[in-house]
C-alpha cells in the first residue's frame, strides 16, 4: 500500500524525498506496531490469570499508542517528512483488515 501511495504522489506530481522518507517512517512504524502487538499477545498467553493477561495487553496498547503519537508528531513537525505520507501508512493495516472481511474476498470454503 505504501508503494501505491508513493506512485500516486508521483502521478500527481507531488513526489519528492519527503514522501519517500514519510512512507518509510509511517510504514515502518505500522509494521513495528503489529510486531509489538504480537509480542504482547504471546506474553499475555503465558500469564497465569486472565486479569494479568488483560493488564499486559492494556499496557502494550498504551505504549504502542504513545509510540504512534510520537511518530505522527515527528512526521508533522520535522520538514524531512511529508506528513500525509507518514500518517496514511498507519491506517493501511486497518483498511486491509476491514477489506478482508468483505464478501468479495472470502474463499468459497468459508461460505
Amino acid at each position: 500500500m505504501s508503494v501505491i501511495m508513493v506512485v500516486v504522489f508521483a502521478i500527481i506530481g507531488k513526489f519528492d524525498y519527503t514522501v519517500l522518507l514519510g512512507a518509510l517512517l509511517g510504514g515502518g512504524s505500522a509494521i513495528l506496531e503489529f510486531f509489538l502487538m504480537a509480542l504482547a499477545v504471546q506474553k499475555s498467553v503465558q500469564r497465569d490469570t486472565p486479569e494479568e493477561a488483560k493488564l499486559v495487553i492494556q499496557n502494550s496498547h498504551t505504549r504502542r499508542l504513545l509510540l504512534l503519537a510520537v511518530v505522527v508528531i515527528v512526521g508533522i513537525k520535522l520538514p524531512y517528512f511529508n506528513w500525509i505520507a507518514v500518517v496514511l501508512p498507519l491506517i493501511f493495516p486497518k483498511l486491509i483488515i476491514y477489506a478482508k472481511t468483505l464478501p468479495i474476498f472470502r474463499r468459497k470454503e468459508e461460505e
